[in-house]
């Protein structure tokens, strides 16, 4: 599954709640056939929001020096493998120990 994240005015944590809070008011405007999609990419980016380590994804890419301002998450099972595409540039999030 991806979940596109737009990086335009936002850093990559912040845009990545944006995206969260967008897909919850969405889920409540839905119907039920759209619904199990939507809670997959919720899940997905509650547990990227809870567990990255969101200061070094930062530092990672503001040393990108990229005009392209759009990023995917590419959501794998388990969560713990997904990861971020960024313009021909693959990145792992560190996770949290806690």
């Amino acid at each position: 599954m991806e979940i596109f994240l737009d990086l335009t005015r936002y850093c990559i944590e912040t845009a990545s709640k944006k995206k969260y809070e967008r897909l919850i008011r969405q889920y409540f405007k839905t119907n039920k056939k759209e619904k199990n999609n939507l809670e997959n990419q919720i899940c997905a980016l509650k547990y990227f929001l809870e567990k990255a380590d969101f200061s070094e994804l930062r530092n990672r890419f503001s040393n990108s020096n990229s005009v392209k301002k759009r990023a995917v998450l590419i959501v794998a099972q388990p969560f713990k493998k997904m990861y971020i595409r960024f313009n021909n540039a693959t990145f792992y999030p560190t996770w949290k120990s806690k």
